[in-house]
């Protein structure tokens, strides 16, 4: 009785590959072999749709922009408004439950944020720009909703931020009630929650939202937001109270996330955005140590060669360690999946 035949995945393939015993050239026969043709079928087509959504999309935002002083109010509300009935009404003939109708879906709140903004500029409201945001995400909630689709959800976390952000600058730091980094903060946090949620409803059998891109995108903006804070207090340092929460937010994010996608849920794309921010951290402080202890003098030989040479040396030597412990973390990972 022979035994089972067991077909090999692109993972096994890739281990196989990365001790060695698969050539170059096998290689990638063996990945054109077992290449999907349908699953390359169906993103070329949803890739067209989007960009084609988008074009749509930016050439309404540029119409108005480049014939605004030559259309009339009429005209500006009765061709956004034309557009965003089509948009719905489009969605609602293709479905819902279609990639077509969530595009249009998707449409129709882009078009929504831009009469918004055709109001604020015809009848000069005299808002402040996060009331703008907050109409937004408060109008295309239900839409979103109902959508179940990921890229819908995306756009909506990103019109919510924008009215938080905004919020923070244009009400909370002027009047002294918080510190102007700490709204990076905030961002950061708040979509970590999003991460944190896109995780659960995953787990729990959320289809919809299982795209993996929808974890990158996710962790690389609360990476990101937290990153700035932290790395410009390093740099710059301003208030060691405010500048010690940002780099304590950064720290605890990185081992939160490398804990999560190395030990609970192992992805090694999301690795590497962890590795390669901590490096670029690490890099920022490697320039602070060197700013104090050597200076970056221009006008003195010596010193600038030296402090660029060590900052040449620190900056190696960071990054050299974060690719050794990505190739590491690969090796692991791809040896765990077979």
């Amino acid at each position: 009785m022979t035994p089972a035949r067991q077909e090999l995945g692109p993972s096994e393939l890739q281990a196989l590959r990365s001790a060695g015993l698969v050539s170059a050239r096998g290689y990638a026969d063996a990945v054109r072999a077992m290449r999907d043709e349908a699953f390359w079928a169906r993103w070329g087509t949803r890739a067209l749709l989007a960009l084609g959504v988008g074009q749509f999309l930016a050439g309404v935002v540029f119409f108005f922009a480049y014939n605004w002083n030559d259309l009339s109010d009429l005209a500006k509300f009765a061709i956004i408004e034309a557009a965003l009935a089509i948009a719905v009404g489009g969605a609602l003939l293709a479905g819902l439950d279609r990639l077509p109708g969530q595009m249009l879906l998707i449409a129709a709140s882009v078009l929504t944020g831009v009469l918004l903004g055709v109001i604020g500029q015809v009848y000069q409201t005299g808002a402040d720009a996060f009331e703008l945001f907050v109409a937004w995400a408060a109008l295309i909630l239900p839409w979103t909703i109902i959508s179940r689709h990921a890229a819908q959800w995306l756009l909506w976390l990103v019109v919510a931020e924008t009215a938080l952000a905004l919020y923070c600058e244009q009400v909370l730091v002027p009047i002294h009630d918080m510190p102007s980094e700490l709204t990076w903060l905030l961002v950061g946090a708040t979509v970590a929650v999003a991460l944190a949620c896109r995780e659960i409803a995953v787990h729990r059998g959320v289809a919809w939202l299982a795209g993996h891109w929808t974890r990158l995108v996710l962790l690389f903006a609360v990476m990101v937001a937290l990153f700035a804070p932290a790395a410009g207090h390093v740099i710059d340092v301003d208030s060691f109270k405010v500048g010690a929460v940002c780099v304590g937010a950064f720290v605890l994010a990185a081992v939160v996330a490398s804990f999560a996608y190395w030990r609970l849920r192992p992805d090694f794309a999301a690795l590497v955005i962890v590795i390669g921010l901590v490096d670029a951290f690490l890099v920022c402080v490697g320039y602070r140590v060197i700013e104090d202890g050597i200076g970056f003098d221009f006008d003195d030989t010596a010193p600038a060669l030296a402090s660029f040479g060590a900052m040449i040396v620190w900056a190696i030597g960071a990054t050299g360690s974060a690719a050794v412990i990505m190739r590491r973390l690969r090796g692991n990972l791809l040896g765990a999946s077979t």
